[in-house]
C-alpha cells in the first residue's frame, strides 16, 4: 500500500430491515467513522410487514452524510462506496423511480397461498433446481404473483419492481442495476446462467424489462453529477454494487472458504458458507445464491432467533425495564442447568424458514413441569434458537465438509454464554469479531477490491488492526455430550410439531 493511499476511505452502506448503517474504513480495515439511522417496520394487518421507501432513503441519506462529515473533519477522501441490502424485499416504482407503494419486506407473508400452491404441484422443486432459492412467501417471485392476482391495477401502473438497494443505487447513479447476489434472492434468477430465468419470470407474471439489469458484484457505477456535488464527492468516485447483506456479512467476518462457516444470530438466524460451484440440496432445504463475480454462498436462514427471545423476555421479565431485559435473560438462562431440566422448545413463533420453509408452523413447548422456573424457560429458548441453526448445519454437512471454525456475528452472540453454547452445540471452535456492522464492512471491502485498493479482503477482515474485539470459544467435551442428548430431544419435538 502506497503512502498516497493512506488518507482515503472505503464506504459501506447497508440498508437493513430496521436501520440504515454506513461505515468508513481505510484500506487496512481500520474503522474511521460509522452511523446508524433507524426506520420503523409497519404491520398494517397480519402477515403484511412493510417499510416506507421514503423513510429508508432518508435514513440512508442521513447516515451517509454523518459519515462523510466525520471524514471531512479529518480531511479523508472517499475512494469508493459499496452497497449492501436486506434480501427479498420488493418495491413497485414508476418510470421516474418514484415508489408507488411500500416495500414488501422478507418478513411479509401475504403470498403464503402462492408458495403453498407451488409446493403442492411440484413447481417449487423445479424453480429451486433452476434458481437455488427455496420457495417461500419471502421471495419476490411469490410476491409478484400475489400482486398480479390481488392488485392488478398497481402491477399495471408500475414501470419496475426493485429492492430498496436498487432504488438507492438509482437515486445515486441514475441506473437500474441489480447485483447477482441480490438477484439470487428474488427466486427469479438462474443459479447457473446468472441471468433472469424465463420460466420463473413467467410464473411470477413479470418481464425482464420490468426488473433491473443483472450485473456482477464488482460492477462500478458513476454517481450523478448533482449527487456528487451535493455530497461533496469528486464525480469519479465509483459506486460498487457489491452483494447481498448475507454474502457481505460472510466477507465482513472473513468467512470466505469452506473451512469457515458464518453463523449470524440477530432478529433471525443464518448459517452460510462460500463455495466455488453451486451446491443444491435434493430436498430444497438450503439456498444457493451468488456471492461475488465467481463464487456462490450456500446456507439457510431461520426465523427463530432474537424475535423469539424478545417475546419470552416480554412474557417472563415484566418486572424488568425493557432496556435491561436482554442482559437479565442471559443471566437467568446461564444460571439454569444445561438442557433446561428436560424442557424443550420448538421455537417456530412465526413459522420457519430453513430447513422446513413452512409459514404454517407454530411453537411447541414440551416437558413443562411445575418445578420449572423462568430461568429454565429462558434457557430452553436460547438453546432452541441455536438448535434451529444446528438443524441447517446438519443439512449442509450432507454435501460439504465440516468447517474448522464458525465465525460469528449478530447482536445475540455478544454474551459469552451464547458463544460457548454455540461452540458446545456445534462441537466446533467459534470466533467472534466485533465490527460496527459486518455487512456494511463487507460492502466497503468488496468496493476496495473492485477499485484495486484491497488485495485480500478476507485477510483484512480478520487482521488485528481491523478488529475492536476477537473472542474464541472451544467446545467443552462434557457439554458436547450433554447437548447431543438435548438436541436429539429437540429433533423429536420438531418432528412431532411438523405433523400437527
Amino acid at each position: 500500500m502506497g503512502v498516497s493511499d493512506r488518507n482515503v476511505a472505503l464506504l459501506g452502506i447497508d440498508l437493513g430491515t430496521s436501520s440504515a448503517k454506513v461505515l468508513a474504513c481505510d484500506q487496512s480495515g481500520v474503522l474511521l467513522a460509522a452511523a446508524v439511522h433507524p426506520y420503523p417496520l409497519r404491520v398494517p394487518r397480519p402477515g403484511f410487514v412493510e417499510l416506507d421507501p421514503g423513510e429508508v432513503m432518508l435514513g440512508a441519506d442521513a447516515a451517509l452524510r454523518d459519515v462523510l462529515a466525520a471524514l471531512r473533519e479529518r480531511r479523508i477522501a472517499v475512494a469508493a462506496l459499496g452497497l449492501s441490502g436486506a434480501m427479498h424485499g420488493i418495491v413497485p416504482v414508476d418510470a421516474r423511480g418514484a415508489p408507488l407503494g411500500p416495500c414488501l419486506t422478507w418478513l411479509d407473508r401475504r403470498s403464503a397461498d402462492v408458495a403453498a400452491a407451488w409446493q403442492r404441484d411440484g413447481t417449487a422443486a423445479r424453480l429451486y433446481a433452476a434458481t437455488g432459492a427455496p420457495i417461500h412467501p419471502m421471495l419476490p417471485s411469490c410476491k409478484l404473483r400475489w400482486l398480479a392476482q390481488n392488485d392488478p391495477a398497481l402491477v399495471a401502473r408500475a414501470a419496475k419492481f426493485v429492492s430498496l438497494k436498487e432504488l438507492l443505487a438509482f437515486r445515486l447513479t441514475g441506473e437500474w442495476a441489480i447485483d447477482w447476489g441480490m438477484a439470487s434472492g428474488t427466486g427469479l434468477f438462474g443459479a447457473y446462467e446468472r441471468g433472469w430465468h424465463a420460466a420463473a419470470l413467467d410464473l411470477a407474471g413479470v418481464s425482464a424489462e420490468r426488473l433491473s439489469q443483472p450485473a456482477a458484484p464488482s460492477t462500478r457505477l458513476r454517481l450523478r453529477d448533482a449527487v456528487a456535488r451535493d455530497l461533496a464527492l469528486v464525480p469519479n468516485v465509483p459506486l460498487v454494487l457489491a452483494s447481498s447483506d448475507g454474502a457481505l456479512a460472510n466477507l465482513g467476518v472473513g468467512a470466505v472458504g469452506v473451512d469457515d462457516f458464518a453463523l449470524t444470530l440477530g432478529t433471525s438466524g443464518a448459517l452460510r458458507v462460500v463455495v466455488d460451484e453451486p451446491v443444491l440440496d435434493r430436498a430444497g432445504r438450503t439456498f444457493c445464491y451468488a456471492y461475488d463475480d465467481r463464487c456462490y454462498i450456500v446456507g439457510g436462514a431461520t426465523s427463530s432467533a432474537g424475535a423469539v427471545l424478545a417475546r419470552f423476555e416480554e412474557w417472563l421479565l415484566g418486572d424488568t425495564a425493557p432496556a435491561d431485559r436482554p442482559a437479565r435473560a442471559v443471566a437467568l438462562a446461564a444460571a439454569a442447568p444445561l438442557g433446561a431440566r428436560g424442557l424443550t422448545l420448538a421455537p417456530f413463533l412465526s413459522g420457519e424458514r430453513a430447513p422446513y420453509w413452512r409459514v404454517d408452523l407454530h411453537g411447541t413447548l414440551a416437558g413443562l413441569d411445575l418445578a420449572h422456573e423462568r430461568g429454565d424457560l429462558l434457557r430452553a429458548a436460547f438453546e432452541s434458537i441455536v438448535f434451529a441453526v444446528r438443524s441447517v448445519y446438519d443439512v449442509l454437512l450432507e454435501r460439504l465438509p465440516a468447517p474448522r471454525r464458525l465465525r460469528l456475528s449478530g447482536g445475540l452472540v455478544r454474551p459469552p454464554f451464547v458463544r460457548q453454547l454455540i461452540a458446545d452445540v456445534f462441537d466446533c471452535e467459534t470466533v467472534f469479531t466485533e465490527h460496527a456492522d459486518a455487512s456494511a464492512f463487507g460492502a466497503a471491502l468488496m468496493a476496495g477490491v473492485a477499485v484495486g485498493l484491497v488485495a485480500d479482503a478476507a485477510d483484512i477482515a480478520t487482521s488485528p488492526s481491523a478488529l475492536a474485539l476477537e473472542a474464541r470459544n472451544v467446545a467443552e467435551r462434557i457439554h458436547v455430550e450433554q447437548y447431543a442428548a438435548a438436541f436429539d430431544r429437540y429433533r423429536r419435538v420438531v418432528a412431532a410439531t411438523l405433523q400437527l
